[in-house]
């Protein structure tokens, strides 16, 4: 695991937000250094190029992510709880001033970002994905989840409703988005 300074951290955090708030062309370097009341310069110094932040960013949540669904906490969860688990993700996002999934921020803008922001991206959506799918496999199996089709394109539905349910909620309120999430729970456990 690489080691960040303090700076290095702040400047990935706000990077993080900032994709989540305003995506990738809606932010720049002078952006980053007027709200942590540094110079340009001091960014460039911790990532040359806003390609290098973004993908570290990107890198950053998919190494958390990974933290995260191995950790015994939540690897021990049933099914259920799993899925509660993983909505609980979306919905902090929700109550954290309007932000829209990391993942779902970058497919927005998938067409105008760099070539390795694109592989991130699907990278990190690809993992979101293989995860859902192997929770909702393993649901089914136990008789906890109830679908048609395959795991693999009902992982793509939950998943595409709750990026769109962010997005969704941002002109329509959070109330919208719960309401997603909910429906998305009843029409697996019925």
């Amino acid at each position: 695991m690489v080691r960040t300074s303090n700076t290095q951290r702040a400047i990935l955090d706000l990077a993080e937000a900032m994709l989540q708030d305003k995506g990738f062309n809606g932010f720049s370097y002078a952006h980053i250094a007027a709200e942590l009341g540094v110079k340009n310069a001091a960014i460039h110094y911790h990532f040359p190029s806003k390609e290098e932040l973004g993908c570290a960013v990107l890198q950053r949540y998919r190494d958390r992510f990974q933290l995260w669904i191995n950790n015994a906490r939540v690897k021990d969860l049933s099914p259920r709880e799993k899925l509660d688990w993983f909505f609980g993700i979306y919905t902090s996002m929700r109550a954290d001033k309007g932000k829209v999934c990391l993942a779902g921020s970058l497919e927005t803008d998938f067409n105008a970002i760099p070539d390795s922001l694109r592989h991130q991206t699907e990278a990190l959506t690809n993992e979101l994905l293989s995860w859902l799918q192997s929770t909702l496999k393993e649901g089914r199996e136990a008789g906890v989840f109830h679908f048609n089709g395959d795991p693999e394109s009902k992982a793509a539905l939950v998943l595409s409703s709750l990026q769109g349910g962010l997005q969704m909620a941002r002109a329509l309120g959070t109330k919208k988005f719960h309401a997603v999430v909910e429906q998305n729970k009843q029409d697996l456990l019925a």
